[in-house]
């Protein structure tokens, strides 16, 4: 599967992109000691004498203190500096002041101080190549002082929707909800760029739109994968040279699924006509595809404990919704339809569910990269 090159974006601008190289902290977090909130900047062994402390100049955010002296007390705003010899932070609420001194009316507490780096140190890894930008990592690379990221180029992709029927008018004619469904799931894991063509099950018109593809990097088709007398996408994968990885696959829904690589190196996916196996052909294959060429690990999913017999030697791919009983534990409902052309029986899902010989897996109902 290629991997996807490689731009700079802003910073601001990287938020649900995927990180193409290791990023570093610039400068430590917090970059000095600082204040973990307002009060009074002073030194412990000064409150250990009990007596009244000198109130001297105030210190906010981002300007930077004069030394602290022997019997001061410095106000201090949360992330200012801590000034030099001061080692204790007083919250503002355990003081009074009076006369221009400070006494403590809780000398209790912790010293209320961050230290450079405690949160991330210069030079230490922020994020991975492969992270999911989002706003928790975005916030990460920002503090440590990255001011544009390096990420992975979205994919462009090619949705053909081939039938006759989805061309036809009168009572023959069916509605295209496939490649609306392939568009709207690319859309929401953010891709800008879908193309989407309404293809007859015809040679002719195979090849031509074959042929039209442009710098698609991605090609999904719907379809014309079975083994009927009009499933003609196969035979025009291979008029053009490409190769076939494999055509047909132990599962449920999807079996008629269909892998080839063309002659230049792009992907091609051919989901079958069926709009739940079409919906499940891509999100288990299309978007492993994806995470595979954005530089991404596996999606792995939960395991959990079995909900439904398992088919010997066939993955089963079930719609099910998720709740929980009397003790708060989850438990799985699978009693929906879960017939490959019954749409509403995915509307009432909340997630699937993966069934193999060996375990039983749950999914979230819609692909998403933050998915780990």
């Amino acid at each position: 599967m290629p991997l996807l090159g490689s731009e700079t974006v802003p910073i601001g601008e990287a938020g649900g992109r995927i990180l193409s190289e290791d990023v570093r902290a610039a400068h430590n977090v917090p970059p000095f000691r600082s204040s973990a909130m307002d009060g009074f900047a002073c030194r412990q062994s000064d409150i250990a004498s009990g007596r009244a402390l000198e109130v001297a100049g105030g210190g906010a955010a981002g300007s930077w203190p004069l030394p602290l002296r022997a019997g001061e007390a410095r106000a201090i705003s949360t992330g200012a500096p801590v000034p030099e010899g001061a080692d204790r932070v007083v919250a503002r609420e355990r003081a009074s002041i009076a006369a221009g001194r400070l006494t403590l009316r809780d000398p209790s507490g912790g010293d209320n101080i961050r230290l450079a780096g405690e949160d991330m140190m210069i030079g230490s890894v922020v994020a991975r190549a492969g992270t999911w930008l989002g706003p928790d990592v975005v916030a990460a690379l920002a503090a440590s002082g990255s001011n544009a990221v390096t990420v992975r180029r979205w994919p462009a992709v090619a949705v053909l929707t081939t039938g006759t029927e989805l061309t036809a008018g009168g009572d023959a004619g069916v509605p295209d909800s496939n490649g609306p469904m392939i568009a709207a799931q690319l859309s929401n894991l953010g891709l800008p760029d879908c193309r989407l063509a309404t293809v007859k099950d015809q040679d002719e018109a195979l090849d031509h739109a074959l042929g039209a593809l442009g710098d698609a990097d991605l090609i999904v088709s719907t379809g014309g994968v079975s083994a009927g007398d009009f499933d003609l996408v196969r035979g025009a994968l291979e008029r053009v040279g490409a190769r076939i990885v494999f055509h047909g696959i132990a599962m449920r829904p999807g079996k008629p699924l269909l892998f080839a690589i063309l002659p230049d190196g792009r992907p091609f996916f051919g989901l079958p006509g069926n709009p739940v196996a079409a919906l499940v052909g891509f999100r288990f294959f299309v978007f492993a595809a994806m995470r595979v060429m954005l530089g991404m690990s596996e999606e792995a999913g939960m395991a959990i404990a079995p909900v439904a017999p398992a088919r010997p030697g066939t993955t089963l791919y079930l719609r099910a919704r998720r709740r929980f009983d009397d003790a708060g534990r989850l438990a799985v409902d699978t009693d929906i339809d879960q017939r490959s052309h019954i749409l509403s029986s995915v509307v009432a899902a909340d997630c699937w569910i993966r069934i193999t010989d060996e375990m039983t897996t749950l999914f979230e109902k819609d692909p998403g990269f933050r998915i780990r």
